[in-house]
């Protein structure tokens, strides 16, 4: 298996570079305890090389004191001469034992010891001892004689032990320079071994750094782009080590956030989608798809709150619904959704083991379901609820849906106002008829159209008589019920293709596509029959008069070609019913031929 450093980990690195210096000092502690340990030895035996000299001296002096002194007897007869070779005899054999001892390391020494030992041995037994007995009895008749033989020995001793000596010096000599010698090639090896070893280190420090400083400058880099936009970037090969571990959670975190980007630009998108919308269904049809391609839902139901009849109705589905529940699709009372009563989200992970919703409406028999309420500005207004696998919700999935709920929520409320005050624009406040610039934009549109389809369009011009004299008489508040009143009778005497709008002050306007001047007329005088039959109390002791409507008729292309050209001639058909004595209608007629 092939080694690389950068596979192993950042601890492992930092030590392979601290082993070398580690292995350098172990072996310079080594090397110095070698050191020592060879210079005691060499001391040592340098020691011993010396003090075997000394020995070997002081035995070749006590040898020679013994000739001397027996020479000095045998040519003096002096007893005293005699004396020194008596004290220093017994001193030779402890002078050998010593040398013996000392010489114990070399074995040629030793052998060398043994000889000598064993020549004075025969030096004493053969000479001096016997010499010295003779020299007491007066044998000793011819000194000069045993002198030679004694001086011959004592050479061979002499010659021996010199020679002993001359080896101890020579070998202490020897182990000097082997000392020196040694001591010279360990500082030489120790300082080869401390180069190799800085080479090395050099080497692996570089290698090791370079190996730290590439993926802590492209991790550099990558948080550089990432923090420009740019969730790819190039990341650190993947390996075994902590970089390795950081890389791959630096590549984690990067995808989290282009997950995160795009889900931020996909619900951007959704939500600028659905603030386009014109209609409810539009919104409705918007999130039915976002469902299914983010959620894969298997059902998923929108409900609409109707807060005014107090039920919630299931206002679009992802599939159709039951049979049973296509008829009426309804949870009559709201309350019994958790989602819309509690104002939170309603989670079911497992169908056959949690409790359901108490609302039960449409219960998936298996699997899981989410229910959640769609609020806005505080209030809300519906809820929606999605049907999946068994345990598909899981708190990352439901913010997510959340975030999209809250932007069709906004959408939703947003669109209703807008409707409303659409309406508020289009619509009288007092009687809930269209006002007048409603009127006009609606009645330019049918002009338009029976141009198109050379049809007939009526318009009628109505004017409650004597109305200021109400208001003289009952006060202000009852001319607005009389006003609410008339309102809602013409609107209950037309038909639901017509319109009827307040003019201004008590001036009223229907208009009438698809129709001509007779059925015009006939539609102002069912007016005019109903207002006159209205009753309504006065709300005093005074008793509310009858009242009566005026009506004037102009019918297009008959009467004008526009819109200012309608208005004008059924005002003037109305004021020939105020002329006329009121509570009439009157059909526009050309003042040409009102004149024949």
């Amino acid at each position: 298996m092939a080694f690389s450093i950068q596979s192993l980990k950042i601890r492992q690195q930092i030590l392979l570079v601290t082993l070398p210096p580690l292995f350098v000092l172990l072996c310079s502690i080594a090397l110095l305890f070698y050191a020592y340990w060879m210079a005691r030895q060499t001391d040592r035996a340098t020691r011993r090389s010396e003090e075997s000299i000394v020995q070997g001296e002081r035995l070749l002096r006590r040898l020679t004191d013994m000739y001397m002194g027996i020479r000095g007897y045998l040519l003096t007869r002096d007893p005293s001469q005699l004396s020194i070779y008596e004290q220093t005899a017994p001193l030779v054999p402890q002078d050998l034992a010593a040398l013996r001892e000392l010489e114990l390391a070399t074995p040629s020494h030793l052998a060398a010891v043994e000889t000598i030992g064993t020549e004075i041995t025969r030096w004493q037994a053969e000479w001096a001892i016997p010499t010295v007995e003779k020299a007491r009895r007066g044998d000793a008749a011819e000194p000069k004689l045993l002198l030679a033989e004694g001086e011959k020995r004592m050479a061979v001793l002499r010659s021996h032990l010199l020679e002993l000596l001359e080896e101890d010096s020579a070998e202490n000599s020897t182990l000097m320079v082997e000392a020196e010698q040694a001591m010279r090639r360990t500082l030489v090896l120790a300082l080869g071994a401390a180069l190799l070893v800085a080479a090395i280190v050099l080497i692996l420090t570089r290698e090791v750094a370079g190996l730290l400083e590439r993926p802590v400058r492209q991790l550099i880099q990558a948080s550089e782009q990432v923090s420009h936009g740019d969730f790819r970037p190039p990341l650190p090969p993947p390996t075994d080590n902590e970089f390795g571990v950081l890389s791959q959670s630096f590549a984690r975190m990067t995808m989290a956030l282009r997950q995160d980007r795009e889900e931020l630009a996909a619900l951007n998108r959704f939500s600028e989608a659905v603030t386009q919308c014109t209609t409810e269904a539009e919104i409705y049809d918007h999130l039915l798809h976002l469902l299914k391609e983010r959620f894969k839902p298997r059902q998923a139901i929108i409900f609409k709150l109707n807060a005014t009849e107090n039920y919630l109705e299931a206002a679009a589905t992802l599939t159709p619904l039951p049979e049973g529940l296509r008829a009426w699709p309804v949870i009559e009372e709201p309350h019994n959704c958790k989602a819309v009563r509690t104002g939170r989200h309603f989670r079911v992970n497992d169908v056959a083991v949690e409790p359901l919703c108490p609302a039960k409406f449409a219960a998936p028999t298996e699997g899981s379901y989410y229910c959640a309420p769609l609020i806005a500005g505080g209030i809300i207004i519906g809820a929606v609820r999605l049907e999946g696998l068994k345990g598909f919700w899981t708190p990352e999935r439901e913010s997510l849906l959340e975030s999209y709920l809250s932007g069709v929520a906004t959408a939703l409320s947003n669109l209703r106002h807008l409707e409303t005050m659409r309406q508020r624009a289009n619509v009288d406040e007092l009687t809930g008829l269209y006002n007048r610039r409603f009127l006009e934009d609606f009645a330019r549109k049918q002009i338009a159209m029976a141009r198109r389809k050379e049809s007939s369009f009526g318009l009628i011009m109505m004017d409650l008589d004597r109305f200021k004299e109400f208001n003289d008489v009952y006060g202000h508040e009852i001319g607005d019920r009389i006003l609410r009143q008339f309102a809602k009778t013409v609107t209950q005497a037309i038909r639901e293709t017509n319109l009827a709008a307040r003019f201004g002050g008590e001036e009223f306007v229907v208009l009438l596509p698809d129709t001509g001047a007779q059925a015009c007329t006939l539609v102002a005088e069912r007016i005019r029959k109903a207002v006159a039959r209205m009753t309504m109390p006065a709300g005093t002791n005074k008793a509310l008069s009858q009242i009566t409507v005026s009506l004037g008729i102009a019918v297009y292309p008959d009467h004008a070609q526009t819109l200012e050209e309608l208005l004008l001639a059924s005002d003037k058909a109305l004021y020939e019913s105020k002329r006329a004595g009121r509570n009439r209608t009157t059909l526009y007629v050309a003042q040409a031929e009102a004149a024949t």
